[in-house]
């Protein structure tokens, strides 16, 4: 194939395998979050992910991602030695990718799997001449005799566009190298679930099914206006406090830790004003507010960038459900989207609900970064087009974005092959008692001043 280059390694990953990846998931590195957090909220990565082994060993702040997560994570039981695996780096026309393979008990399937949002390409790479250990999460599914390729996309942010047409071109690299597969199944976390959706809807024919964890599972553009509209929202109560959003520096990063604590100063010291965003953000504390904040902003001119204008338009949107609705309207900032821009966040992308494939999602309840609630999005648009039968959605009762465990992770996937192989349909709801933690502590919610019933025109 031209334009490739490769290492081959065998790799035997360690007792936990894992290299520290971390997506409040199992902790999408962008993920373990080398941030310094409250004990309220700590970061992680809404890639949210799995392996992000593949890259430098502390992932630079810029490069990751908030993920707030509060419960308790429940104690690590002695793990049974993860199955050695053959490991290949390499690239496909300049884009990195990692390709797992189990060295013994390979049952010839494969999974691609869809990383998270990332400020830049992922880039896999050798330690001391050997590749890093799989990370907790893939492992569970090499345990389980699948073989896992990825690629670290050919763009940073927002990449839906390249990450789709990357992970198929090593799709099929993989077929030629490696023989074609009995079965492929796709796999993402995030902006990764959005992918596995995206990738049953346009290419069923190469896949037998998905598993979207903690996913993007409504309009790309709907999303992307709600976190917009939070944001203008802030600057309505808190102006100069962060980059006007049509003036954000280039040098912003994702997760500046000290962006972030003077964001949480701001609202600590106006709490009625960071109640009412708090209600309107559907996020229960200063600190995992801020983090979004930060986090969105980086978004913002990531998504400005990448369509060459202005994707955000809310100047039909009357804000309801806040402490005080008639005040916000009054000072909130409007701005008008451009055409091409508004058009290209809906290509990239929307579901439609047309499955042809089996498709299981697992989120966590609480969740600031992608709420739960979007998956009701997608829960309706496959029931009206008579696809419901190939949709079921469960959830873990963790608060985080992405905090779904290693354990909890092969459970779900255990799941979705015996839906894919012997039709055995998993029950919608909870996921097995026997995966959950014990009971969360919950993140104590900071005092609100009593607030209207919640509105459907929120904008969320």
């Amino acid at each position: 194939m031209g334009n490739l280059r490769t290492t081959q390694s065998r790799c035997a990953s360690g007792r936990n395998g894992l290299p520290s990846f971390g997506s409040s998931l199992g902790r999408l590195t962008i993920l373990l979050l080398a941030l310094a957090v409250s004990a309220q909220a700590q970061v992680g990565s809404p890639t949210g992910q799995a392996n992000s082994p593949g890259q430098e060993k502390t992932a630079p702040p810029s490069a990751q991602s908030p993920k707030l997560t509060t419960s308790k994570t429940p104690q690590a039981q002695p793990a049974p030695l993860a199955v050695p695996v053959n490991t290949e780096i390499g690239e496909l026309h300049g884009v990195s990718f990692r390709i797992d393979v189990p060295r013994q008990n390979w049952n010839h399937g494969l999974v691609m799997y869809y990383h998270g949002y990332e400020a830049k390409p992922r880039v896999f790479s050798l330690e001391d001449g050997q590749p890093r250990p799989p990370s907790r999460i893939l492992q569970q599914i090499l345990d389980r005799g699948y073989a896992v390729a990825e690629s670290g996309y050919s763009a940073g942010g927002w990449a839906v566009e390249s990450a789709f047409k990357d992970t198929e071109e090593l799709r099929q690299y993989f077929g030629k190298k490696y023989g074609k597969p009995k079965e492929t199944l796709a796999m993402g976390h995030s902006m990764g679930g959005l992918l596995t959706v995206m990738t049953l809807e346009q290419h069923p024919g190469n896949y037998a099914g998905g598993l979207a964890l903690c996913g993007v599972l409504a309009p790309a553009d709907f999303v992307m206006q709600r976190a917009f509209a939070n944001r203008v929202a802030f600057d309505a109560f808190f102006p100069g406090v962060l980059p006007e959003v049509d003036h954000i520096p280039p040098t912003f990063l994702m997760n500046d830790v000290p962006v972030i604590t003077k964001v949480q100063a701001a609202l600590d010291a106006k709490p009625e004003s960071a109640a009412l965003i708090r209600s309107l953000a559907d996020i229960h504390t200063n600190r995992g507010l801020a983090d979004v904040l930060v986090f969105n902003t980086f978004v913002i001119e990531d998504l400005r960038l990448k369509t060459g204008g202005n994707p955000f338009d809310n100047r039909n949107l009357i804000y309801t459900g806040t402490t005080d609705d008639y005040t916000l309207n009054t000072q909130v900032k409007r701005y008008a989207g451009d055409r091409k821009s508004v058009e290209y966040m809906s290509e990239y992308y929307t579901p439609t609900g047309a499955l042809k494939r089996k498709l299981l999602a697992i989120h966590t309840t609480y969740d600031p970064l992608v709420p739960a609630a979007t998956a009701a999005y997608y829960d309706e648009a496959t029931r009206r087009l008579g696809a419901g039968d190939l949709f079921v959605q469960k959830y873990v009762n963790r608060d985080g974005h992405c905090n779904i465990s290693a354990d909890q992770t092969g459970e779900v996937f255990d799941e979705l092959t015996a839906w894919v192989h012997q039709d055995h349909r998993p029950q919608p709801g909870i996921l097995a008692e026997a995966a959950q933690p014990a009971p969360p502590q919950k993140t104590p919610a900071q005092p609100q001043p009593k607030a209207p019933p919640r509105n459907v025109g929120k904008p969320q």
